[in-house]
């Protein structure tokens, strides 16, 4: 059985949406998906953008998505990070977002979640600001941080190296975190033969900034 969910997360290691149709129990009975048949057409074309990105191994997969409150925005940030951990060894990712308590109490708590209906959590760890692997070898270098923002300190997002494997970027309520944070993450996604990706959600409520430049129309 062990040997069998490695290698069917091998085999989604470049198609999330499989992952994420496998990876959890929809529609079975006495579990929290069990009145849910998949993801919203929406969350669907994302990681459809996602899986067609990753043809270019040399272009990093940059998606910002304009998202409101109470549209499964949470849900797919958590499809997305344990798909990119489980899918490739040691893949290294940093998740933040607007405020330390949307951080905390919404996105990594939404991550929980998806986490404990996971069939393959057993060979990972969760903690109140870590993803990583359970092995002792790995754990250092193939882990998720959740990681709130300081101008003052963007070693976290200065270090995302991670040549020849794959790094996983997101920011969560992206339209209120600083320009000098979306600099210092762009500047450090830079390395080649690695899929890189960078996703941005949120709403676009200010006139200004990184965010707002990525939907010109709006």
């Amino acid at each position: 059985m062990e040997d069998d969910v490695i290698g069917w997360l091998a085999s989604v290691s470049e198609d999330p949406y499989a992952f994420a149709m496998g990876a959890f129990p929809w529609g079975q009975e006495g579990t929290r998906l069990e009145d849910a048949t998949g993801l919203e057409p929406w969350q669907k074309e994302i990681l459809f953008h996602i899986k067609t990105g990753l043809i270019d191994i040399n272009t990093a997969i940059q998606l910002a998505v304009a998202s409101g409150h109470g549209v499964g925005k949470s849900a797919l940030v958590a499809i997305i990070l344990l798909w990119a951990i489980s899918t490739r060894a040691d893949t290294r990712g940093v998740v933040t977002a607007n405020t330390e308590t949307q951080l905390k109490t919404k996105t990594w708590a939404e991550l929980g979640r998806w986490y404990n209906d996971f069939l393959a959590k057993d060979y990972f760890t969760l903690t109140a600001t870590a993803l990583f692997s359970k092995d002792p070898a790995h754990e250092r270098t193939w882990r998720i941080d959740m990681v709130p923002w300081s101008e003052r300190n963007t070693e976290a997002f200065a270090g995302l190296h991670n040549k020849g494997r794959r790094i996983i970027v997101v920011f969560d309520e992206g339209s209120a975190i600083p320009d000098v944070i979306y600099e210092v993450t762009e500047g450090a996604l830079t390395d080649s033969e690695t899929q890189i990706i960078w996703c941005v959600f949120g709403n676009p409520t200010r006139n200004t900034g990184r965010f707002r430049e990525c939907f010109p129309g709006q």
